[in-house]
């Protein structure tokens, strides 16, 4: 089993749209968030931390998906459980589960890369191949 973690939250009322469900985006968001708590908890350091250190960005999103399963509102207690599903040479795999309870109430998958700064166009990011310690850490 991969390593993961459950990033827990409560919904606010402005995470949700004027049905008072929670809009669509805010799961992207929220997996997004909880991709970076993964990372803490597995001791990867700061993004500032790369940057200045090994010139690592941050690991940016290259697509992204996601399956509403059941609706939620303002005031719920949810959990987000992310795992990496597969390593590959530059990019990974990220899955996330939002849950109330038993219920499942959107799938995530999201495709990373971790990038640094472009040498030859300072306004552009470029991959890198996966660090072999990060690699590590998070599995």
């Amino acid at each position: 089993m991969a390593r993961s973690h459950l990033h827990r939250m409560r919904i606010a009322f402005s995470d949700c749209d004027p049905a008072q469900i929670v809009f669509f985006a805010n799961y992207f968001k929220w997996f997004d968030t909880a991709f970076r708590e993964f990372c803490t908890a597995c001791g990867v350091p700061s993004w500032r931390e790369t940057t200045a250190t090994r010139g690592i960005i941050g690991a940016p999103l290259v697509d992204a998906q996601a399956k509403f399963r059941n609706s939620a509102t303002y005031g719920e207690d949810i959990e987000i459980e992310s795992w990496v599903e597969d390593w590959g040479g530059k990019s990974f795999v990220m899955r996330h589960v939002a849950r109330r309870g038993d219920t499942v109430l959107c799938e995530g998958r999201e495709v990373r890369v971790f990038a640094v700064q472009d040498p030859e166009d300072p306004l552009r990011i470029k991959a890198i191949p996966i660090p072999e310690d990060i690699r590590a850490a998070c599995s």
